[in-house]
């Protein structure tokens, strides 16, 4: 294995990907943010913090993206996220 494969996987193997899920959760609580927004108001300087969690969060179904905007840093269009079911329905029925 080389010398990055190692380092990858001791990166990968030393997160607390637990805590990490449940602080992404939380800051999109009742919010849509880019994955930069997301980092940075965690205290993330590198996106590398958030992205591939997010990404895992939207395959178990936590997190959809809800959107796409322009990148304030970038200007490149990216993806918005907001946690599953946060959307209030416009048509409740039951009355």
């Amino acid at each position: 294995m080389s010398i990055a494969a190692e380092a990858r996987q001791e990166g990968h193997a030393s997160i607390d990907k637990t805590a990490r899920y449940a602080m992404i959760l939380g800051e999109l609580r009742g919010k849509q943010l880019t994955a930069r927004e997301i980092a940075y108001n965690l205290g993330f300087r590198d996106l590398n913090a958030v992205k591939p969690r997010l990404t895992e969060l939207v395959k178990a179904g936590r997190v959809v993206r809800a959107g796409k905007r322009k990148d304030t840093v970038t200007g490149v269009t990216v993806s918005v996220y907001e946690v599953a079911g946060d959307r209030e329905p416009l048509c409740r029925t039951g009355y």
